[in-house]
């Protein structure tokens, strides 16, 4: 099932927006030598692997193990017929592309992907798509209930394209919005959860010309959906100036996508501030997290001065410590008035630290 859920990932048509939930079935039809079933189905909530068959078992695994299903007969049933009109269908699309293609009896692919998207307002929509060896061939039109062509020499073979408008509208999208409705429900806590994304922004040295390359991370979010931009001093950065990863999985079931940008050294001499922000349907309003990339030049110089006077008097703290443990230790050195001076050096002492605290509590504020 690994194998085939990572084959028909790749076949994703486009990203479900937030507010919206889908159930796709990824079909896969195989004709000549292979190690793999003839035909595999796996059916995907979303992003959650739900379903599973092949023709070896030809028993259709769900993930709850159809323990809703044992009192619907009529239910599993229908499952049953539509994977059987499918694997009919297929088969001869798939007869039929090679013959049209001249091909051999080598190894061929023929796949699907058909399925619904439930809005949160009601609103449904069914969808479908062939390919025949990772070539799109026809497409569903909901509008006209009839399959397209998608290759221009085949527009008006009727044989191939033919659909019927009861089949798909009365028993397709009903079975496949009734099957996404009872998965919202039995797997809520894992389909409609929110997980809010972690951002960071990271930047490495690139080449020996003194340049880096900043990148925005935003990990660990779910739903999958998110808006992540990039800008400089609040103007957005050039898409072309972008290198945009793709969402990818983390171990845990959340997801991370980041973006990066290459800063020479010439641009960050001038100093520009660039920000990374985040929307994501976890998250109230959108988070900016932002980078200098050159500190202001008067507060490196006070950190810098500031540094060194307190260290210049912990030393000064130090050596008078020192010399009054070796006075004490002298015999006949009562010395009661260079011990006063002593102390008198000493509270100037603190008086100093007490100031470098006040200008180091000052550059923080500033900060």
């Amino acid at each position: 099932m690994d194998l085939f859920s990572l084959l028909t990932l790749l076949y994703l048509v486009e990203v479900v927006c937030t507010g919206t939930h889908s159930l796709w079935y990824f079909i896969t039809l195989t004709m000549g030598p292979s190690p793999f079933p003839e035909m595999a189905i796996v059916g995907m909530v979303d992003d959650v692997p739900v379903e599973y068959y092949d023709s070896v078992d030809r028993t259709m695994t769900s993930r709850w193990h159809w323990h809703k299903e044992e009192g619907n007969v009529a239910y599993a049933q229908m499952k049953r017929l539509a994977i059987a009109h499918a694997a009919h269908s297929l088969k001869n699309k798939l007869q039929h592309m090679m013959e049209h293609f001249n091909h051999s009896v080598t190894l061929h692919t023929y796949q699907r992907i058909a399925g619904c998207e439930l809005d949160d307002d009601g609103t449904e929509r069914f969808q479908a798509k062939d390919s025949y060896n990772g070539m799109d061939v026809l497409f569903y039109d909901v509008q006209s209930y009839t399959w397209s062509s998608l290759v221009p020499e085949m527009r008006k073979d009727y044989w191939l394209i033919e659909s019927y408008k009861g089949l798909f509208y009365q028993f397709y999208q009903p079975l496949c919005v009734q099957n996404l409705k009872s998965y919202l429900h039995q797997e809520r806590s894992i389909l409609k959860r929110k997980v809010r994304p972690r951002i960071r922004v990271l930047r490495k040295q690139v080449g020996g010309a003194g340049g880096v390359e900043v990148t925005c991370l935003a990990t660990g979010f779910y739903p999958r959906h998110i808006e992540l931009t990039m800008k400089r001093d609040n103007h957005p950065v050039p898409e072309q100036e972008l290198i945009r990863g793709d969402i990818l999985p983390n171990g845990d079931g959340t997801y991370q996508l980041r973006m990066s940008l290459s800063v020479s050294a010439e641009e960050l001499r001038e100093g520009h501030r660039y920000t990374c922000s985040v929307r994501h349907v976890s998250m109230d309003n959108k988070l900016d997290i932002a980078w200098d990339s050159q500190p202001k030049p008067d507060i490196a110089l006070i950190s810098a001065a500031s540094v060194t006077a307190l260290a210049t008097v912990l030393l000064i703290l130090t050596g008078i410590f020192v010399l009054k443990k070796r006075k004490s230790k002298v015999p006949g050195c009562s010395g009661s008035g260079k011990i006063e001076e002593e102390v008198e050096r000493m509270h100037a002492a603190e008086g100093v630290v007490k100031d470098a605290e006040e200008l180091l509590e000052m550059e923080r504020q500033e900060d």
